[in-house]
């Protein structure tokens, strides 16, 4: 019995150039337009929508098709999906001149497709050519850098509502011959549109790209930015055991206001989801270490109108922990402590310490007299939480703490992500008893501990 009334599969799979696929076809925007018609014609609940990967008519694409009666339409356009999803979605009756007809052409067809696909294969393993999922792993440092480029550029905002590549690059000074190229390179990943000369933002690029867009997340993806430059020197830091570059690691003013507001962006978003599930009923005064923007100790504050804090960071963060509060309206609920976590005085009397992306800049050693101060700066019954990467026993998984073991590598002295293991043998050394682990959506997960 199926648990929807119908359900949709749209082949959106995008295949290496010269290859006929449905994604190159603008079956994602078609996607996007059967998702937007599904929920304004109140269909969302009765039928299942479902990307998919080839359906093997790549010549006829964009395809999809629709059970339970297994209708293929093919060759779809903005057009034709509109009528499909008022005859067939709506009204229950399937757009027969627009369905495919011949089912016995068309299994042919796809057999002789999934043939020739195997065949091609064989032919490509045979000579050794790198495979294009291997492939796209050791080449996608080109697309992430085209995009990190334009951003540290602001040509996103210098577009505008649409500009040639002769006035961005009058504006911003760059050479026109290079503005061409990478104005034509982001059109190709689908971050730009271009109608003769003239370029402009996409939907996601104006929204999220452009300075005073809704959700303007410049500043925070500058952050990345100066990331690849410290990766770059990932081969030296694996031979070296630790961080080789030649600067002193301290960021200017610029990089750490771009750090802060990445920093803020995620935890303004994950915050209130996070504090929601915390035991706060007998917390009066917390210490939000390391508190950056600020943005956990506004949800912990917002969450519990009696609560006080306070945020302790180092003295260049001081002053931006300050705006954001105040921005929140609740300066008067926080003490600002500036200091060094690892050698000045926490203080004390704390129901609950916050221990927030912390614990992955500092080696074991750091962690452990770290967590052994939290201990002591807390009142009996109080609690430790910290919430960072925390890996299973092998270390291999989750994907994304793995692979940020080598951000700390790169960036740090002797940072690192770490197990699950390896956090409740340094909350037992200190004292910590009822240690828990508790899962969260995202990256992230917390470890709770009690003095």
């Amino acid at each position: 019995m199926e648990p929807f009334r119908y359900h949709v599969y749209i082949c959106t799979q995008n295949k290496p150039d010269g290859i006929p696929c449905c994604h190159r076809d603008g079956a994602g925007k078609l996607a996007l337009q059967l998702k937007t018609d599904l929920a304004a014609r109140e269909l969302a609940d009765t039928v299942q929508m479902t990307t998919c990967g080839c359906l093997g008519l790549c010549e006829k694409g964009p395809n999809m098709v629709i059970y339970p009666e297994g209708t293929w339409y093919t060759e779809l356009d903005s057009e034709r999906l509109s009528r499909i999803v008022t005859g067939h979605l709506l009204n229950g009756e399937p757009v027969a001149e627009l369905a495919l007809g011949d089912m016995d052409a068309a299994r042919t067809e796809i057999i002789a497709h999934n043939r020739k696909v195997a065949g091609m294969k064989a032919v490509m393993d045979q000579a050794g050519v790198i495979p294009e999922e291997l492939n796209r792993y050791i080449r996608s440092f080109m697309e992430s850098r085209l995009v990190l480029t334009a951003v540290e550029l602001d040509l996103f905002t210098a577009l505008g509502s649409g500009s040639t590549a002769e006035k961005v690059a009058a504006q911003l000074e760059t050479d026109p011959r290079a503005t061409e190229s990478i104005l034509n390179a982001l059109v190709a990943i689908e971050l730009l549109t271009k109608e003769g000369n003239s370029y402009r933002n996409t939907d996601l690029t104006a929204d999220y790209l452009v300075a005073g867009a809704r959700h303007d997340s410049r500043s925070a993806t500058l952050h990345p930015a100066k990331l690849w430059h410290r990766w770059s020197t990932l081969t030296d830091c694996v031979k070296a055991g630790t961080n080789v570059a030649k600067d002193s690691g301290e960021r200017n003013r610029e990089q750490t206001m771009a750090f802060i507001a990445a920093m803020h962006k995620n935890a303004g978003f994950r915050g209130k989801m996070t504090v929601q599930q915390l035991d706060l009923e007998d917390v009066q005064h917390i210490l939000d270490l390391g508190g950056g923007s600020g943005a956990y100790t506004i949800a912990f504050l917002q969450q519990k109108p009696d609560l006080t804090a306070t945020l302790f960071d180092v003295p260049e963060v001081i002053p931006l922990s300050e705006a954001y509060i105040a921005d929140a309206g609740l300066s008067e609920r926080v003490t600002f402590v500036a200091g060094d976590m690892i050698k000045d005085p926490l203080g004390e009397g704390y129901d609950l310490v916050w221990v927030s992306a912390i614990c992955h800049m500092w080696g074991p050693e750091e962690n452990r007299n770290l967590i052994k101060r939290v201990y002591e700066a807390l009142d009996p019954g109080g609690q430790i939480i910290i919430q960072d990467f925390v890996l299973d026993d092998q270390k291999t998984a989750p994907r994304f703490g793995a692979i940020f073991a080598l951000n700390m590598l790169v960036n740090t002295r002797s940072g690192s992500s770490y197990s699950r293991a390896e956090y409740e043998t340094w909350m037992r050394a200190a004292g910590f008893e009822q240690i828990v682990h508790k899962p969260l959506p995202g990256p992230t997960d917390l470890i709770i501990g009690i003095k």
